[in-house]
C-alpha cells in the first residue's frame, strides 16, 4: 500500500471554523488507506467572511469535501448541484467534484437513522422530545417525521423551531408540537439533544434538568465528547438507555467517504473506525 503523497494524489477534506477538535481526518484517512487509494484527508479552516472567496481554491484542488459549522447553509449558493435530499433539508455536509462541478449532498440525516439502527431503535409511533433548533436538530426532525415518529421541538428561539415545522410541513404531513425549553411536559419515549450544550466550553452540564427524562426509554445526544455527557447521565439515572453522538458521526463520514470514492464500507469498517476515534478521543 502506497502512502506517499505525490502530484497525482487526491484531496479531501473537512470545512470549518473552528476545525482543530474534528476526528473526521482522523477516521477518514484511516480508511483511504485501508482501501489503497491514492488520496489523503485534510482539515480546512476557512471563516465565514472568506467563503466566497475560497471557492475556487477547493474547486481547483480538492476531489471533494464534508463541510460542518458555520457553513453547511451558506456553502448551498456556490454549488452547481444539490441533491434533493440535501435540498430538503436545506443544508450541505459532503461536496463532491466530478468534471469541474461541485454537488452537495447531506449525509447527516443517513448518520442519525443509521446509529438508531445500530441500537435497534425504532421511531414508528414513539412521542419523541427533540431539544434545539439549530442545523442539526433539522436534519433530525426530518427523520423523526419521516419514521412515524410523534415528534416535539423544545427550544428557546420558537422562532426557529417554527422554521423548522414550517420545511417539514412543506414536504410531509404531520403533527408536530412546540414547546418552550422551560415548559416541557413529560414523558417521552424519546429524548435527543441536538444543542451542543455539554460539550467544551458547556461540559458539565445540560439542557435540561432530569424530571424531563421521566419515562423516557432512550435518550440521545449528539454531543460526543466527552463519551457521557450531563444529559446522559441524568438519562441513565432514569434508567433509560442513551446514545451518545459518536456513531451518528461515523455513520455520516462513512456515507461521504462512498460518494466521493465509490468504494463500498462495510460492518467491520464501521467497527474498526469506531474503536479508532474512541481510544483517540476518550485517552
Amino acid at each position: 500500500m502506497n502512502h506517499n503523497i505525490t502530484g497525482k494524489s487526491k484531496i479531501y477534506g473537512v470545512l470549518g471554523d473552528p476545525i482543530a477538535h474534528s476526528m473526521s481526518p482522523l477516521f477518514q484517512n484511516y480508511l483511504l488507506r485501508k482501501k489503497g487509494l491514492d488520496s489523503l484527508y485534510i482539515p480546512i479552516k476557512i471563516p465565514p467572511a472568506k467563503l466566497g472567496a475560497g471557492m475556487d481554491l477547493l474547486r481547483e484542488n480538492l476531489a471533494g469535501f464534508n463541510v460542518t459549522i458555520p457553513h453547511k447553509e451558506s456553502i448551498m449558493p456556490y454549488l452547481d448541484q444539490i441533491d434533493p435530499l440535501a435540498l430538503e433539508y436545506g443544508a450541505v455536509n459532503t461536496v463532491k467534484l466530478v468534471d469541474g462541478k461541485l454537488t452537495g449532498y447531506n449525509t447527516d440525516g443517513v448518520g442519525f437513522v443509521r446509529s438508531l439502527e445500530r441500537y435497534k431503535m425504532d421511531l414508528e409511533g414513539k412521542k419523541v422530545l427533540l431539544l434545539g433548533a439549530g442545523g442539526a436538530a433539522k436534519v433530525i426532525a426530518f427523520e423523526v417525521v419521516k419514521a412515524g415518529g410523534l415528534l416535539s421541538i423544545a427550544n428557546r428561539n420558537m422562532s426557529r423551531a417554527h422554521s423548522i415545522r414550517r420545511d417539514i410541513l412543506k414536504h410531509y404531513d404531520s403533527r408536530i408540537d412546540l414547546v418552550q425549553l422551560e415548559s416541557i411536559s413529560p414523558p417521552y419515549d424519546i429524548v435527543i439533544n441536538s444543542t451542543s450544550v455539554g460539550m467544551e466550553p458547556r461540559s458539565g452540564e445540560s439542557i435540561v434538568d432530569g424530571h424531563v427524562l421521566e419515562g423516557a426509554g432512550l435518550v440521545y445526544d449528539i454531543v460526543y465528547n466527552p463519551p457521557e455527557s450531563r444529559l446522559l447521565k441524568l438519562g441513565k439515572e432514569q434508567g433509560a438507555m442513551t446514545i451518545n453522538g459518536l456513531s451518528m458521526l461515523l455513520y455520516q463520514g462513512l456515507e461521504s467517504f462512498e460518494i466521493w470514492t465509490g468504494e463500498k464500507t462495510s460492518r467491520q469498517d464501521y467497527e474498526e473506525i469506531y474503536d479508532l476515534v474512541k481510544n483517540f478521543a476518550y485517552d
